[in-house]
């Protein structure tokens, strides 16, 4: 499976590329009052409204800067929703190395949203994302 690598945190996470529609400069965004403090608000892209949700407060790390990158990808129901990124890192090919992720990983986060770990290259690590448990209803 390909897999696009996105920057959070120092951290690189992996989206199932075939599930990004896009990636865009963030928009302006419209805060929503009482949504949770992953969404940070909705934004409208190429006349499509979408809720923007902070990949990182999402994963519990620090919030992205408004200077990062949207990755807009299909949510549940085939609904887009914005994912804030740090950055971009590029496509890691399905054919590189798989592992499971590792105890400390899985313990930061949710039970079930790390589908493994990618191994592209030597001493790199791209944590791959279960992206329908992350967007759970909690996020949305």
């Amino acid at each position: 499976m390909t897999t696009l690598a996105v920057r959070v945190g120092g951290a690189e996470f992996g989206l199932p590329a075939s599930a990004v529609r896009e990636v865009v400069r963030p928009p302006p965004m419209t805060r929503v009052p009482f949504a949770p403090a992953a969404v940070r608000g909705v934004a409208q892209v190429r006349g499509t409204v979408l809720a923007v949700v902070d990949l990182g407060a999402r994963l519990g790390m620090a919030p992205v800067g408004q200077t990062g990158r949207l990755v807009v990808v299909w949510g549940r129901g085939r609904e887009a929703v914005g994912l804030l990124v740090e950055g971009v890192v590029g496509l890691v090919e399905g054919d590189a190395a798989e592992e499971p992720p590792p105890d400390e990983a899985e313990a930061a986060l949710p039970p079930g949203w790390l589908a493994g770990v990618a191994v592209p290259a030597p001493g790199r690590r791209v944590a791959l994302l279960h992206l329908e448990r992350v967007l759970g209803e909690e996020a949305t």
